[in-house]
């Protein structure tokens, strides 16, 4: 894959190929002049340019096919390789897959020069000293096994759930379980009773209906009162008045709301109503000035 990485990515390429290739700087005195003779690539020098971190400069470039160009970069004391690609629309860009695989087949190379140039036997274990024995597989179980002794996984199981609180382990913590509901019995049925005057011939009694009060057919005449009487020749009047009603001044003989005046005395100060085929006398009890005239 072909991509153009910030200078902050390729800064941090840049620190680990010199960590992981730190012998190529030793190379380097034998690489550059033959580099110097080949042709230097100037197109991909300035793509790379704006991707070096700061502090790094670029030490030579040479061609290795039509499409293909190798930069060699100096950052940090070091020196590393970077692979420059051209892409199809004619501009050079960074190749990390090849720049990485540069890297890792000269850390081979350094590797097998530092191996040739190791003393004979240096790393090798001396024949007095031979390696310890190497356990089977089976030999390793066994030894495991030997020291964790065996349980009983239900025990096991039911220890940890007591401990941990919980008796369902399938059910989630922290969630309220729901209240159980308690089913009351059904209430029994009434009991049935005998009708009346069936058994043992026992005495039933029988609820008294209440009277209903008869209305006063002459409530409004007992209601009235007299305010005041007058007498004027021979004929006599009286000032009446009824709850709910307006006050009116009648005689003998005329009618007073549902009330029939029957008689008025002045000197005895009562008016006699009648009403409901009742008779009513109605005192008159406050004091009134009762004129008379010839």
């Amino acid at each position: 894959m072909l991509k153009s990485l910030p200078a902050r990515p390729l800064s941090c390429f840049f620190v680990a190929g010199l960590l992981l290739a730190g012998g190529v700087a030793f190379l380097a005195p034998r690489w550059f002049p033959a580099l110097a003779n080949e042709q230097a690539v100037p197109e991909a020098e300035l793509a790379l340019r704006p991707l070096l971190p700061p502090g790094s400069r670029i030490l030579s470039s040479r061609r290795l096919s039509d499409t293909e160009a190798e930069i060699w970069v100096e950052s940090r004391g070091g020196t590393s390789p970077v692979i420059m690609r051209l892409n199809a629309a004619g501009t050079w860009e960074q190749d990390m897959s090849a720049t990485l695989a540069r890297g890792a087949s000269q850390m081979q190379a350094l590797a097998r020069q530092q191996t040739v140039n190791l003393p004979a036997g240096f790393g090798q274990t001396a024949p007095d000293q031979p390696p310890p024995p190497v356990p089977s597989l089976l030999q390793a179980t066994q030894a495991a096994s030997s020291l964790i002794p065996p349980v009983d996984r239900e025990q096991e199981t039911q220890r940890a759930l007591s401990g941990a609180g919980r008796v369902d382990p399938f059910v989630p913590q922290n969630v309220r379980a729901p209240e159980p509901q308690i089913v009351l019995p059904p209430l029994p049925p009434p009991p049935v009773l005998p009708p009346p005057g069936s058994g043992n011939g026992a005495p039933v009694a029988v609820a008294t209906p209440i009277p209903t009060p008869t209305p006063d057919p002459a409530a409004f005449a007992r209601s009235v009162q007299v305010s005041g009487m007058i007498q004027i020749g021979g004929e006599s009047f009286a000032l009446v008045s009824g709850p709910g009603v307006i006050p009116a001044v009648v005689q003998a003989g005329q009618n007073y709301q549902t009330a029939k005046v029957a008689g008025v005395s002045v000197p005895e100060r009562r008016v006699v109503l009648s009403e409901g085929g009742e008779t009513v006398v109605k005192q008159m009890e406050d004091t009134s000035v009762i004129v008379g005239a010839p």
